[in-house]
This record gives structure tokens, sequence and C-alpha cells, in this order.
């Protein structure tokens, strides 16, 4: 099984952090995102496992990242998506369907007669702004244990909210009949969830229907999406079942998601009181609710921080009161009153009470 990872794209949701780092580079409880859901892989797949990121915007800060930190975790490859265009030296690039063709050259174009090793040869495909509350031995459990040739992951979503994703329909054994990109009319309530398996066979089928529109493409063609060729692949007579996580998805492709997110995290795994001296923490004259998490070599002076609070490492806060904040690291802040904020790495900020800050990376105030 080889995993790929589209990581190319710039996150405009999430400026203005991501004008200086890719939008999987935002820390949420402690950590990048792209290192929550490579920590997650590395419980599940062992070292012999390719793992194929697709770089772009930002691509210096992702492969040195990955390579120091997950280097002898995986067999790393990198491949480039070149932009389609710029927007104000700002690329943009053709989508999350040709970001996937792109991994198409590590795939042996032969066919396995066995079906167990059809499915152990295929792909693993992960959306890098999402992480999904159930683990991924379960999702691959569902792969391996199905007489299917594919799974989608799927998450019930409000009727209301139906349109804003890309939609399945299947039939009452969850077998994906059809597969729709924000449909205008409702159709389900099953929004795909950005986890995605197929065998060998199929993931050599999915490449040859995204090539298919890659080569009608025009300059003025919009881009290219992964849900027309997955729907080809269904009236190819694959069958893909979709997978509904129970226990969701967390989706950091938006700043309110992302708070929601870093809260669920901290549940997780909070920042405790003995930490503080291993860590080089140091507390003075403030009241620390939690769930929370504190970077190294941080301070933390006359305030109440808490609960669901995230601060980077090398931080000073004084005189601050912050609940249910994303704070990156070497931040200063100082006499700042909030709640449901974002304020990005080396930010230097004073004399503020207001909730629902968005303040990006060296901003000074």
């Amino acid at each position: 099984m080889k995993i790929i990872g589209p990581c190319a794209g710039i996150g405009s949701r999430l400026r203005p952090f991501t004008l200086s780092k890719p939008k999987t580079f935002i820390q949420v409880a402690g950590k990048p995102v792209l290192e929550h859901i490579l920590d997650k892989f590395r419980d599940t797949f062992d070292s012999t496992t390719e793992l194929i990121l697709i770089v772009g915007y930002k691509k210096r800060q992702i492969t040195d990242f990955v390579k120091e930190k997950y280097g002898d975790t995986f067999k790393l490859t990198f491949i480039e998506q070149q932009p389609r265009g710029y927007n104000d030296d700002i690329p943009f690039f053709w989508g999350l369907g040709e970001a996937v063709y792109l991994a198409h050259k590590s795939f042996k174009q032969i066919q396995y007669t066995n079906k167990e090793e059809d499915k152990r040869e295929g792909a693993l495909i992960f959306l890098a702004d999402m992480i999904p509350i159930d683990e991924y031995s379960y999702i691959m459990y569902r792969y391996y244990e199905s007489n299917v040739d594919g799974i989608i992951t799927v998450m019930e979503v409000p009727k209301k909210q139906a349109s804003s994703y890309g939609i399945v329909k299947t039939d009452k054994n969850m077998i994906i009949e059809q597969l729709i990109e924000k449909p205008e009319k409702y159709v389900s309530n099953l929004a795909i969830a950005g986890i995605y398996a197929f065998s060998h066979s199929a993931t050599l089928a999915l490449f040859k229907n995204i090539k298919n529109y890659l080569d009608k493409r025009t300059e003025d063609s919009k881009e290219i999406y992964l849900t027309e060729s997955l729907q080809d692949l269904v009236d190819n007579g694959f069958k893909i079942a979709a997978v509904n996580l129970k226990k969701g998805i967390l989706d950091f492709g938006r700043p309110s998601a992302l708070l929601y997110g870093n809260k669920y995290l901290l549940r997780q795994e909070s920042t405790k009181k003995e930490d503080f001296a291993r860590k080089q923490i140091i507390i003075d004259k403030s009241f620390i609710k939690n769930p929370i998490f504190i970077g190294e070599n941080s301070k933390i002076v006359n305030s109440v921080i808490g609960p669901y609070v995230s601060i980077g490492n090398d931080s000073h806060i004084e005189n601050s009161i912050l609940e249910n904040c994303v704070i990156e690291q070497a931040v200063s802040l100082k006499k700042i009153i909030s709640s449901n904020s974002i304020i990005g790495s080396s930010a230097q900020i004073s004399n503020i009470s207001k909730d629902n800050l968005i303040i990006g990376d060296k901003t000074i105030y």
C-alpha cells in the first residue's frame, strides 16, 4: 500500500496564516496539522510504506520538515505540482485531480490476479487538512475485510449543508452509486470525508480517468476535481463502498473548524503541571485551566489561560486572559483579553480586548 498526500494548495480560506506557510503547517494542539496526520499513519503503517507527497506552495518547508521528522519512518517520495498561474505572486493549481494523478509513476503498470495482492499494492489517499477521529487501523480494516475494490470515507452532515460538500449516494449495502461535487439539489447527507483506499487495479483505472480530463483541459477550464473521475470509476464497474466515520473528521480548512479541531485534540492530550519543568515552562502568578497546550521555553505571567488554549514554543504571555485560542510559536502577548482567536507565529500584540481575532504571522500591534 502506497500513501498519496496532496499538499500543494495555498489554503486561501486560512489567510493570512498561509501567506508564510502551507495550510498543513497551521499548528493546533502544539503540532502542525501534517504532523498529527503522519503520526497517525506511523501507528498503522510500517517503514516500508511509500509516502508520496504532492508539493507545490511553500514546498521547501514541507520537504525539509518531513525528511527530518519522518525520514526513518516511511519511504519518502516528493512530486511537485506545477502552478497553473499566479495571482499577485500567489500560485494556483489545477486541483486535487491533477495532484493525485501525479503519483501515477510510482505504480507498476501490471495486473494482479490475486485479489488480496491487488488490494495490498493499492493506494491510500488523504487530504492534508483533514484528520479522521476514527483510527486509520479501523479504516484499513474496513478496506481489507470488505469484498470491494475500494472505499471512500464519508460523514453525515446536516441536510442544509449538503450542497457545500462532495456527496455520495449509496445502495442499501453502502455501495456507492453516485458522486456529486456540491450538488445544487439534495441527493444525500453523506459527505466525502477525504480519505480513500483503492486496489491497485482501481488506482490505475482512477489515474486513467483523471488523465482523460487533464487531456481535455484548456486555459479556460476549471480546476480538475477528483469527484468526476471517481464517478467514472463506479461507472466502469468498480465496486466502491462508503465507510461512514461515526466519530467524524477534523477539518482544518477554515478558521472556525481549526478552533474546533484544536479543542478536540486538547481533550485527548493536555500539558500537565508536571510537564512544566521538563519543558522549561515558567508559570508566574497565573491560573491555568485544562485542557491546554503550552510549548517549550514559554513564559506566562499574571494571566488566566484556558480552557482550550494552544500556545506554541518560545512564547511570552503577560497580563492576559485567553480562552479557546490557537497561539502559534514565538508570540508575545501583553494585556490581551480574547476568546475564539487565532494568532500567528512571531506576532507581538498588546492592549487588545476583543474576541474572534485573526492575526497573521509576524504582526506587530
